[in-house]
Formats: C-alpha cells, sequence, structure tokens
C-alpha cells in the first residue's frame, strides 16, 4: 500500500534561486517555483493507516520554508566560500558575490533538482519516526508542475 503527499495541493512550496555550473542555459544564476512531493509505503499498521500524514507534511513544510526565498548554494562544490558575511561562488570564468543572507548553503555538490530530493530524503530520514511497518519512502523535488526528480530509500 502507498501513501502520497502532492506538494502542489498539499501547499508544500518555495520559490528559490540556484544555479548548475557547465549547463548551457542553467548555468546563469535563475530560479524556480518548487514543490516536495511524497510517497510513503508499506503495511497498513494495527490502527488502519501506514501512517499519519500530519507529521510527514509538517516535516516537508518545515523543510521548504527553509529553502524558500533563498539562493540555494552548494556547500560543496569548489569554488565556494564565505567571507565578511558574503558568499563567493565561482562559476566559470564569474564569481558571485551573495550576501549570506540571502543564501541558505546545503550539504550538496550542486543544487540539482535531484541533489535536492536527495538531500530532503535523508533529512527526513533523520528527523521523521517511521512505524516499523513502512518499508519505502521517495522523495520528489518538481522545478514547476510536470518536471522533478525523486529519490527512494528501503528501510
Amino acid at each position: 500500500m502507498r501513501l502520497q503527499i502532492n506538494g502542489w495541493t498539499s501547499k508544500i512550496t518555495f520559490s528559490a534561486t540556484h544555479i548548475i555550473p557547465m549547463h548551457a542555459k542553467c548555468g546563469r544564476l535563475h530560479g524556480h517555483d518548487y514543490a516536495i512531493n511524497a510517497v510513503i509505503e508499506g503495511d497498513m499498521g494495527p490502527d488502519g493507516i501506514i501512517m499519519d500524514f500530519i507529521s510527514v507534511k509538517d516535516f516537508l513544510r518545515g523543510v521548504a520554508n527553509e529553502l524558500d526565498h533563498r539562493v540555494l548554494i552548494p556547500k560543496k562544490a569548489k569554488g565556494v566560500r564565505v567571507k565578511d558575511d558574503y558568499v563567493y561562488y565561482k562559476v566559470g570564468d564569474k564569481e558571485l558575490r551573495l550576501p549570506e543572507c540571502d543564501c541558505i548553503m546545503l550539504d550538496i555538490t550542486v543544487a540539482s533538482a535531484e541533489t535536492l530530493a536527495i538531500f530532503v530524503m535523508q533529512r527526513m530520514l533523520e528527523k521523521v519516526k517511521f512505524p516499523k511497518n513502512v518499508e519505502r519512502i521517495e522523495i520528489g523535488v518538481d522545478e514547476g508542475r510536470g518536471q522533478g526528480a525523486w529519490a527512494s530509500q528501503e528501510l
């Protein structure tokens, strides 16, 4: 059995700016309206549900709020440094200088939908207590309606 949360209809959304180095079009600073989706698979528990929707939705909304209206900076990327309240991000032959207060440093190598899905999934595994009947989770991060990336994990 599967439980599904659609980020668009559940209002688990955020707007953010990012850059994908070495990509012709996406190598420029640009933004998206994102949604975070989830699928939880497992057997029904003795209470007749897989797990409570509310705890998952609350967690996902917290992540979305943290990322909302920020520049997504992959702190594992080469060329990223922080100095004097600014983030410097060298991308090819240009270097961006952004106020640190407008950025969020993420433990990823590039700020793509793929790595954001993995980031959200890993954080969810750390923070959300899943009942024993949950067997698998999937997290999807959409960059606009109809296009996104999904990561999954067996529990």
